[in-house]
């Protein structure tokens, strides 16, 4: 019975579903939907909820040389969230103003791998920390008008950017998939959620912005965490 279990096992893991498969470098691009909770919420107040959208990518590399099979890669993650836009009415001095919201974040990432297949739904886990960023633009609000007329105005009247350092925990899964020939087929589905949190933030509160009897753009400061859950869905190539 022991030697049955035995030879069962080893044919198990010798088989293709259970093969130590690696790849040299995982890309994924996807797209982003951030959930802003507690007091951040309450800061955003945009017309999506509170919530934001956009896109990511991030690159992980194999550290061990030729290839060999590794449990855990190296990389770097970008983030970007549009998290909704503000419009300052018509004044003496300029006309109506756009302002746009936006989150990103960028830094090193560790996935640990929590399976050695070859095929089928491989799951991991993440860790990141690295650089968050809350960023504003204001710019003049070109109507269609504007925009057929070619007279647009492009360029940005404010801009701030306040930064700390920010920490995230993922979970999520790709697939893997052979070819008739028993190829890697080269890319997958790719899913993440993930929590990410950190520093407090400098921010410039919704409602705030306006033109001053001088014509200068004026605006207020407040300070809120952070912590957000994003949805990733997109695309893996190996």
């Amino acid at each position: 019975m022991k030697k049955r279990l035995l030879v069962l096992l080893v044919t198990l893991l010798s088989s293709p579903s259970f093969a130590q498969f690696s790849e040299k470098a995982q890309v994924s691009l996807y797209g982003n939907l951030g959930f802003p909770m507690g007091e951040f919420r309450q800061a955003i107040q945009n017309s999506i909820g509170g919530n934001g959208v956009g896109l990511g990518s991030s690159i992980l590399f194999n550290p061990k040389k030729e290839a060999a099979y590794s449990p855990v890669l190296l990389g770097i993650e970008f983030n970007y969230l549009h998290l909704g836009t503000e419009k300052t009415p018509e004044s003496t001095f300029l006309p109506q103003l756009k302002t746009s919201y936006n989150y990103i974040t960028l830094g090193p990432v560790v996935r640990a791998l929590l399976s050695q297949r070859e095929e089928g739904i491989v799951p991991f886990v993440d860790g990141f920390v690295g650089m968050k960023l809350l960023n504003t633009k204001t710019r003049i609000d070109n109507t269609i008008i504007d925009t057929l007329l070619d007279q647009e105005y492009l360029e940005s009247l404010l801009s701030t950017n306040y930064e700390g350092l920010g920490y995230g925990m993922g979970i999520g899964f790709f697939t893997r998939k052979l070819d008739k020939g028993g190829i890697n087929v080269g890319n997958s589905f790719y899913l993440k959620l993930n929590y990410a949190y950190g520093d407090r933030l400098t921010y410039v509160r919704k409602g705030s912005i306006a033109v001053d009897s001088e014509g200068f753009i004026t605006y207020k400061n407040g300070k809120t965490q952070t912590g957000m859950i994003t949805l990733q869905a997109g695309i893996m190539l190996f």
